[in-house]
């Protein structure tokens, strides 16, 4: 028989890690990546045709990383609500038990 275990500790520690990784690490490093590659294309690889091309591309790409990224946080509102409702299903529980 499975058993269920939560720890709202363990649970809220989670989450905070998945929300600092993604405002304090992630995103800001793939920020300062989109400038590097700006200043590479506009400065120290300059090709008429390309660099524009390159640097559209390099863009978008980074654009849809960042909003991938920035969805992580919805494991940690996932994990945070699972924890709520099932805190709150035990404390329904049990208060519907006659003492």
């Amino acid at each position: 028989m499975p058993k269920n275990v939560i720890s709202d500790e363990d649970v809220e520690a989670t989450a905070k890690q998945l929300e600092s990784a993604v405002s304090d690490t992630i995103v800001p490093q793939l920020s300062s990546l989109q400038s590097a590659v700006d200043n590479l294309l506009q400065d120290g690889l300059v090709l008429t045709a390309t660099s524009p091309k390159m640097q559209a591309s390099y863009a978008n790409f980074n654009k849809s990383l960042t909003e991938a990224v920035n969805n992580i946080t919805q494991f940690s509102k996932q994990f945070r609500d699972v924890c709520k409702a099932v805190n709150n299903l035990d404390s329904q529980i049990a208060g519907g038990i006659p003492t």
